[in-house]
């Protein structure tokens, strides 16, 4: 039984959401750390990054959704 050969196209989108939070995650670190205000950096660009990645991953999903239509007509 040949193995299977990993696909790394595959954690595009995966990769794709988990960086725009963390990259979210570190400006509001720095917003934090250099200007002073609490919680609020932090939280308010981790909901930005979500809302990214969420965004992202709704723009593949209908992509991939046309490349189904498209093979099957």
């Amino acid at each position: 039984m040949p193995k299977s050969k990993l696909n790394y196209e595959d954690f595009g989108p995966v990769s794709t959401f988990s960086t725009s939070i963390l990259s979210s995650l570190l400006i509001g670190l720095l917003i934090q750390n250099y200007i002073g205000y609490t919680p609020w950096p932090v939280i308010i660009f981790v909901l930005i990054g979500i809302y990214d990645g969420f965004r992202r991953m709704w723009n593949y999903s209908s992509k991939l959704e046309e490349d189904v239509d498209e093979r099957r007509n």
